[in-house]
């Protein structure tokens, strides 16, 4: 509460004398300001932290990835629905284009970025998946790193966020909406680590920023709408936004069954939508709604399928916009959590509602004037889901989202 209680003082402070420097450009910001719009940021800001997060966790699991190594695999489903939803931003992109809505690019400029964007994330995903040789959750075959689905997915909403973003930012959220969904359920149906999909999401994102990065080197302005650089971007406007969140979600808890077993939670995926609206600058009122996949480890047997979780939470939304594109905010919310069944060798777990809390910042770079990335951390508790063990679960989740801004 102290907390919460500092926030509010310190941000009403911020807004009493905020704005008297609106137009004072420093140094620093006109300096951030070039950076952020040279070629190479715009290809690896996005991309560049997805990829190094999803490396950095790519080794906590090798625990369980030993485990179905020996065969103690995750359950397997015949049924994927992300088979087709990877691929429903690409035929989005069709549509517009073949309905003569006009995008970023003339016809013969987008099949060359799409085509050089397309060899680069099939052959870095490929490579990879020979290469590194892992084993899938499920234990089907060793080609589990990186997500092939989510590398396609995130690869086709960045070439409609491309085409059409500049048009509507919905368009974008819709796009990468899918992606995450596509990404998501490659964890619910136990095909993949949550290390796999940031790393595919990674790839797709910087595969299709360098195809388009090498199509403009060799058109030059040929085939360029006249209308894709028109808004200009506002520091001191109001940062409402909608967002959807996909992120790793690192548990801090063991818990202990009452015959003595322990159960962990490894690292999973949390995917969602989260918005806020914002009465000035600095301070607004907002909520998620977040589904978790939690993979199960029971005294070092990993569980048939992983745990699923959700969670609704509310409260106050704080941001500082510290350059013309970069703000960094903060976030105290509260509301519940359910935890959905798992099944055990010998009992069940799960099946759980409860009260639950989370605090987060977060830092966000907007590309246009309602279009935006964000990269945020956030600390979770909840009440238990393992009876006999009253330890509140705790978790930090780190990830990002693309946001609208309104």
């Amino acid at each position: 509460m102290r907390i919460i209680v500092g926030l509010l003082i310190a941000s009403l402070l911020l807004n009493c004398y905020g704005k008297a420097d609106a137009m004072e450009r420093t140094d620093s910001m006109s300096r951030f300001d070039h950076a952020a719009s040279t070629p190479l940021f715009k290809m690896a800001h996005a991309s560049v932290p997805v990829i190094i997060g999803g490396l950095a966790i790519y080794g906590a699991n090798n625990n369980l990835k030993d485990a179905a190594a020996a065969g103690s695999h995750a359950m397997h489903y015949d049924t994927q629905y992300e088979d087709y939803l990877q691929y429903a931003p690409g035929l989005a992109l069709l549509a517009l284009k073949i309905g003569g809505v006009e995008s970023r690019s003339s016809w013969s400029r987008m099949i060359v970025s799409d085509a050089f964007s397309a060899v680069l994330t099939i052959g870095v995903a490929e490579s990879l998946k020979r290469t590194v040789g892992d084993v899938r959750p499920d234990g089907e075959d060793d080609r589990s790193f990186p997500s092939g689905h989510t590398a396609i997915s995130y690869m086709l909403a960045t070439m409609l966020h491309k085409e059409y973003g500049c048009r509507s930012p919905w368009i974008s959220l819709g796009a990468y909406t899918v992606a995450t969904t596509t990404a998501a359920s490659r964890m619910i149906h136990n095909r993949h680590w949550m290390s796999d999909i940031v790393v595919g999401a990674g790839i797709g994102v910087a595969a299709t920023e360098i195809g388009y990065f090498l199509a403009d080197m060799i058109f030059n302005e040929r085939g360029l709408s006249d209308w894709v650089y028109a808004d200009p971007l506002d520091r001191w406007r109001n940062p409402s936004f909608l967002a959807t969140d996909l992120a790793m979600n690192l548990p801090l808890t063991t818990y202990h069954m009452p015959d003595g077993s322990k159960v962990k939670t490894a690292i999973g995926a949390n995917a969602g939508i989260q918005g806020a609206y914002f009465f000035n600058p600095y301070v607004g009122i907002g909520g998620s709604a977040t589904m978790a996949v939690m993979p199960i480890e029971h005294d070092g047997t990993l569980a048939q399928k992983p745990m699923n979780a959700a969670r609704v939470l509310a409260g106050a939304y704080f941001s500082y916009p510290v350059f013309t594109q970069l703000r960094i905010g903060a976030k105290a919310v509260a509301g519940y959590a359910y935890y959905g069944e798992c099944q055990l060798s010998s009992s069940k777990i799960g099946r759980q509602s409860t009260a639950a809390m989370e605090i987060g910042v977060s830092a966000s770079l907007m590309t246009a004037e309602a279009f935006g990335f964000r990269v945020f951390c956030d600390y979770g508790l909840s009440g238990s889901y393992v009876p006999g063990d009253n330890h509140a679960a705790q978790y930090i989740a780190i990830g990002g989202s693309a946001s609208i801004y309104f």
